[in-house]
């Protein structure tokens, strides 16, 4: 029966047409169907994206409703030109670029479905190819005032084109994308980098134009090397040993920010120093050095940008202590107290400083010129030399620059001396009594 062929044909096909021969003997009878496609219903999920100035990518999905499709015809309607596209079963292709066309322009497309039942309904889909990226680009840093430089940006615009986006390629400056429109053939804009500029590393700066449509397609770029820094101020070195000098900066007050700093001491080595930004290196320690000699120091800033003028320190070790042979006290003529000091001396200084430590026997620091066998004599009240304390009686080495080192010390008792001093002067009587009596 004809229902029967329907439910068979799944209600896949539209038309039936059978006819009857019967044979006039046996009653047999011989049922032809003949039948045709039922016509796909229109794609779905047509979508038309901008890929670049002179093309546009059409993706769709076959149809929800109606007849399987056989084929696809896409119109672009800048010709009313078509463009066929016959799915694989195995592969179904459900995607077309179109290319060769006019920038910064709406296109408007139609994708159809057909088989052999017939067409299905077209669906439309619109949009824009991109315009042309501006045809140059400068960036130059003005470093203002302010501690915060900015950029001035610099581009040709394009024909037709009124607006645009100024971006940063990657996240050096951190700079938000900003959009700028401009009615004259060259265009300027003014980017204030707040705190984004502290990393001194070179940064690429990006210039699209936004179509007809609204859409920044892809941009002109260029890179720009970071402002080189400026010398460090406030170098410092310091002795702080025999073998040891303390360098201390502070960041350039001009130019970029630096990234890193190198330190180059006479000696021809070098010291690269990075800042951490959470806490910055600003001084560094030299050791091993030779005593008691002149060194200068240069550091230099340095970033993506370039290096900056060094900024040379001088200064000297210091000059080992002598050891002290002799600290004895005695007391003369005249009841006038003597105080001795020798020692010998330090291979390359000649000049010393012999100094009491403490306020014991209040006597001045003393400065002598010596280069090998040293002594000198001082003189503390007996006031002083009667307390019975102990003192102590130091001498520190001068360097080339006339500062001074460490010192080395030796302590010594009052009452000592002065059991002594009694010992001697009644020596010295009984001597004296003795050659009196003989004559």
């Amino acid at each position: 029966s004809a229902s029967a062929a329907e439910s068979a044909l799944n209600m896949t096909y539209a038309n039936f047409i059978w006819t009857t021969l019967a044979f006039l003997q046996g009653c047999n009878f011989l049922l032809t169907v003949q039948y045709t496609a039922l016509a796909p219903g229109p794609p779905s999920g047509v979508l038309l994206n901008s890929t670049g100035e002179t093309s546009l990518a059409l993706t769709w999905a076959p149809p929800t409703t109606g007849g399987s499709p056989v084929n696809y015809t896409l119109t672009i309607n800048d010709s009313s030109s078509s463009h066929v596209v016959i799915p694989d079963n195995g592969s179904p292709v459900y995607d077309y670029a179109f290319t060769g066309l006019t920038s910064n322009t709406p296109y408007s497309v139609s994708v159809m479905a057909s088989n052999d039942g017939g067409n299905g309904n077209q669906t439309v889909v619109n949009n824009c190819t991109w315009a042309y990226p501006p045809g140059s680009i400068t960036v130059d840093i003005l470093q203002g005032s302010d501690i915060d430089p900015s950029l001035n940006v610099t581009w040709t615009a394009v024909a037709r084109v009124s607006l645009y986006l100024v971006f940063e390629l990657g996240s050096v400056l951190q700079i938000t994308p900003q959009r700028f429109l401009c009615l004259s053939s060259v265009c300027t804009e003014i980017i204030n980098l707040h705190n984004s500029s502290s990393s001194g590393r070179s940064f690429t700066i990006c210039v699209a134009s936004y179509n007809i449509a609204g859409q920044s397609g892809a941009g002109k770029c260029t890179t720009k090397s970071a402002l080189v820094p400026g010398p460090p101020s406030g170098v410092l070195l310091n002795s702080t040993g025999e073998t040891s000098l303390a360098l201390t900066w502070a960041p350039p007050t001009i130019g970029g920010s630096p990234v890193n700093y190198t330190l180059t001491i006479n000696d021809s080595s070098s010291h690269v120093v990075i800042p951490d930004n959470g806490s910055p290196v600003y001084n560094y320690a030299f050791t091993g050095l030779t005593s008691n000699t002149p060194y200068s120091v240069s550091v230099m800033a340095s970033n993506d940008g370039g290096n900056s003028n060094q900024t040379v320190v001088i200064n000297c070790t210091w000059a080992y202590p002598p050891n002290i042979d002799i600290v004895n006290t005695q007391k003369g003529p005249g009841a006038i107290w003597s105080l001795y000091i020798s020692w010998t001396a330090v291979i390359g200084v000649s000049q010393y400083l012999v100094f009491e430590q403490g306020f014991v026997l209040q006597i001045r620091p003393k400065t002598v010129r010596c280069t090998s066998e040293c002594s000198c004599t001082m003189h503390p009240s007996d006031d002083t030399m009667s307390s019975g304390r102990a003192f102590k009686i130091c001498v520190a080495s001068y360097n080339p620059y006339e500062q001074l080192g460490n010192w080395t010390c030796r302590t010594k008792s009052i009452a000592e001396q002065l059991e002594v001093s009694s010992f001697t002067i009644v020596t010295i009587y009984s001597l004296f009594v003795v050659i009196k009596y003989l004559e």
